[in-house]
């Protein structure tokens, strides 16, 4: 292991626009990333509320997904990043007008599913089609570092924007940024063939006995739901201020940076499964310790073990899945896991409709903490 491998690089072309493209669109997506729950939360929607919404729209971005996969098929990689901007700048647009419009609450997880329809395969099938086989980690770690090192700004100057001028124009300046995110894919012409794929494609891929593990493994997705939209409620609750929960955000998000440069760079020297593996019962006692952060300093070393550990299992797994993608179709491979992704958050969601519909919210998050440590170890099948 040594430091010149992360330099000496040289990804293809199609990689570069895509770290281009990361570049922009990382930036705006941070700004809100973790504001959006905690928006949701201060808007007044109860907990079961908010679980419902993501519930809702986990539910109809599944249903989506195969009709979009035939979609990105015929219209290119590329192209099916750059149509997902656009749906992106209308669901910020969307979220700034709730507090005016309280109805857009029901039309906004519409909007998300439609651009994360074109977006996520797509984004997958892009790393795991052009991407390096024998630094596919390192190359890993330097798109994760693009999306969380511009990042590292995003949450500090989120918190500084809604504390001095609200949520709405918040989204509102995310959703201008986002506007010129599509721009470096559309700069060249994007060669490939149309390729037409049936709706019932990807559901045949999943089922097949070969895919055992993978569907057990990607339970470990239901966890993310908890980590991105419960924790950042929590560590609000604690905080009390958005300035603060984006500070604590930035910081740890330099660390997640550092570390992933050397997660993913030992990703393409050693045993993957082995990384994941160590990493994951950090990523279980972050879960557990959520519920426990009762002060700022407890909040920022739950944030920093979470992120530390979330990057130590994300990047060996990503690099695991972006390799068997390849093998098989790396658009429809990247479909169904998009599909397993969805099937756990739905499950999850719906747990925790009833979950706080029967609790109150301390001890609702509390359990909800408990069931991410669990769903998070069967990461362990990947």
């Amino acid at each position: 292991m040594g430091l010149r491998y992360l330099f000496a690089l040289k990804p293809k072309k199609e990689l570069v626009e895509l770290y281009w493209f990361s570049l922009l669109y990382s930036f705006a997506a941070s700004l809100i990333l973790i504001f959006e729950p905690v928006f949701f939360y201060v808007e007044n929607f109860s907990l079961a509320w908010i679980a419902s919404y993501y519930a809702a729209h986990y539910i109809l971005y599944l249903i989506l997904l195969p009709w979009g996969a035939t979609l990105t098929g015929r219209f290119g990689l590329e192209r099916s990043l750059a149509i997902s901007m656009p749906l992106f700048v209308v669901y910020f647009l969307t979220l700034a007008a709730i507090p005016t419009l309280p109805g857009l609450f029901y039309v906004s997880w519409i909007l998300l599913a439609l651009f994360k329809t074109f977006y996520w395969p797509a984004y997958h099938a892009e790393i795991s089609k052009f991407g390096d086989k024998g630094n596919l980690g390192t190359e890993i770690s330097w798109l994760m570092a693009i999306n969380s090192g511009i990042g590292v700004l995003g949450p500090l100057i989120g918190g500084l924007v809604v504390t001095m001028f609200g949520f709405p124009v918040l989204f509102v300046i995310a959703a201008g940024l986002a506007l010129f995110a599509g721009f470096p894919l559309l700069k060249t012409k994007e060669r490939f063939n149309p390729v037409t794929l049936k709706y019932n494609k990807p559901w045949q891929i999943l089922n097949q006995d070969g895919q055992r593990m993978v569907r057990w493994g990607m339970a470990g997705w239901g966890a993310d739901l908890v980590y991105l939209v419960f924790w950042p409620i929590m560590m609000f609750t604690v905080l009390g201020t958005a300035g603060t929960l984006g500070l604590i955000s930035s910081i740890n998000a330099m660390i997640m940076t550092g570390l992933g440069f050397f997660v993913g760079e030992a990703s393409d020297r050693m045993s993957r499964r082995k990384i994941l593996r160590f990493h994951l019962p950090f990523m279980a006692i972050g879960y557990l310790l959520g519920p426990l952060a009762g002060g700022a300093l407890r909040v920022f070393l739950t944030d920093t073990l979470m992120k530390a550990s979330y990057v130590g299992v994300q990047l060996p797994m990503w690099h695991r899945l972006y390799r068997r993608a390849r093998r098989v179709d790396p658009l429809l491979y990247a479909t169904v896991l998009e599909m397993l992704i969805c099937i756990y958050k739905i499950l999850i969601a719906l747990t925790l409709v009833a979950v706080f519909s029967m609790t109150t919210p301390t001890i609702g998050l509390g359990v909800t903490f408990i069931i991410a440590a669990v769903m998070s170890l069967f990461f362990v099948f990947i």
